[in-house]
């Protein structure tokens, strides 16, 4: 019998975000343990789908679920959440008689006074777990710090989105032939010294993901156990942000180093540049929106999928001062008009600032006068003008059905301005073919370069196609022997 504990703490972190995830947050999304853990409804194919699959088909393992946490993006995780998180696990992992830990880990996370809390993470269990073998899970999205492999027996990445079950699998089946004794897994990390938008590797990646990462840098001295890339997540301000390749192989050092160095080099060379330099102003773009017609306007640097905080008012305020046709802007987190909205009532008209409730750093409120539409849970449509705009208490991704649900006809629209990116543009594709984006401030913004980073340099933070290149890959020594 395998007596194996479980642990989960899936959270990206935006640095530029200035609200901290509270303890709350998570409470609300995923806060959970023991048998409930199991069940507990996530995307599908998330990393504990992958988990059940694994222990469907192996009934002498036993599984313990430790403290599972999960959150949307946001800023960066107050410290006592992060504090309460290891607290629960280390007294779990003392109390426990564990052969193995597997920990799922989205790889982007933060917490105050904590630029890289995975690492932390990881640092503080294996202290705990002493010699029992950890692996690990990570998002494609993940900033893979030079301690990964140092602290793993073991680990492997998603490979794009719906990729946490196999990767989470992956790391299993190398978990089981460590505890068989068949394996010794080696790892080692290469990154390419260079932060960008994630975007901009997407190709990249999805190409290598396509020929097979393992068949396409197998080396003949030993088996390569996994192989996964990772483009980084450029809005976490860690000293290893950027894209990176992790490698583990079966007792050879050497084939790991050589293979994570080509794989890097794989993203190095494959990146696409960036496109900031060419996106027009937000008047600019929805003054050509509007006079096309029918057009959906993107501002993915204040996404909320990319833990943006959903209120900066770029976008909005062109909107507002072009709309002279039916329009629609969503969704705009500002918890004040959406408190405002229900204490007036349906119909009501009345002058509020909309926007920038946290911070003016990325344009100041902007002014309306507007009337109660309708009213929702945690949300309200305010019509200012021809403009609809929906207004949610918290950051929220918008998508079809919920503008339908808040009364919003998509096809009388001659604009529709969202948060968000390239998520967004599918979601809106079949009702609005057409799509832009605009040059916007945000926490999520594509123009690095305009971000106040303190841990990544600046010669680090690819701007867009006028960027030079950066230089090769730079490896990274593997786990010791």
């Amino acid at each position: 019998m395998v007596r194996l504990a479980v642990a989960r703490l899936w959270y990206c972190s935006n640095s530029f975000n200035p609200r901290r995830t509270r303890l709350a947050d998570l409470q609300r999304h995923e806060w959970t343990e023991g048998r409930t853990a199991l069940a507990h409804p996530r995307v599908p194919r998330s990393d504990v789908h992958g988990l059940a699959d694994f222990l469907s088909v192996r009934p002498d393992w036993d599984v313990a679920m430790l403290r599972c946490a999960a959150a949307p993006p946001g800023g960066p995780l107050a410290a006592e959440v992060l504090g309460a998180w290891l607290s629960d696990v280390e007294e779990a992992l003392r109390r426990g008689c564990f052969d193995a830990l597997y920990v799922s880990l989205h790889g982007a996370c933060q917490a105050e006074g904590d630029p890289g809390a995975d690492a932390t993470v990881l640092r503080r269990l294996r202290l705990v777990a002493k010699r029992i073998p950890i692996v690990a899970s990570f998002d494609s999205h993940a900033n893979i710090s030079d301690e990964m492999p140092l602290l793993l027996d073991g680990a492997s990445g998603a490979r794009g989105p719906g990729g946490g079950a196999d990767a989470c699998g992956r790391a299993l089946t190398m978990l089981e032939g460590i505890l068989a004794g068949r394996i010794r897994p080696i790892g080692a990390v290469a990154r390419v010294p260079a932060v960008m938008p994630p975007g901009q590797l997407q190709r990249a990646m999805e190409s290598l993901w396509r020929q097979g990462e393992v068949p396409a840098c197998a080396c003949a001295r030993a088996p390569l156990l996994d192989a996964s890339v990772f483009s980084g997540f450029a809005w976490s301000d860690t000293a290893w942000a950027g894209p990176a390749a992790m490698v583990w192989a079966d007792r050879d050092a050497g084939a790991a180093r050589e293979a994570a160095f080509r794989l890097a080099m794989g993203l190095e060379h494959g990146r696409e540049p960036g496109a900031a330099p060419s996106l027009c102003s937000a008047a600019e773009t929805v003054a050509r929106a509007m006079a096309q017609g029918h057009t959906l306007v993107l501002d993915p640097a204040d996404d909320p999928e990319a833990g943006s905080l959903g209120d900066t008012t770029d976008l909005l305020r062109a909107v507002l001062e072009t709309g002279s046709a039916p329009a629609a802007f969503g969704v705009l987190a500002d918890p004040r008009a959406v408190a405002a909205a229900h204490a007036a009532g349906a119909g009501a008209a009345f002058d509020h600032p909309l926007g920038a409730c946290l911070t003016s750093v990325y344009g100041p409120p902007v002014l309306a006068r507007v009337r109660v539409a309708r009213l929702l849970p945690d949300m309200a449509v305010l019509q200012a003008g021809p403009v609809a705009i929906l207004v949610g208490d918290r950051p929220t991704p918008a998508d079809p059905a919920l503008l339908q649900a808040a009364g919003i006809d998509l096809p009388s629209l001659r604009l529709l301005a969202v948060k968000g990116g390239e998520a967004a543009r599918a979601a809106f594709a079949q009702a609005f073919p057409v799509a832009v984006v605009a040059a916007c401030r945000g926490p999520s913004s594509a123009d690095l370069a305009g971000l106040p980073f303190t841990n990544v340099p600046a010669t680090r933070r690819a701007r867009g196609a006028d960027q030079a290149r950066p230089a090769d890959p730079v490896p990274l020594f593997p786990r010791r022997l």
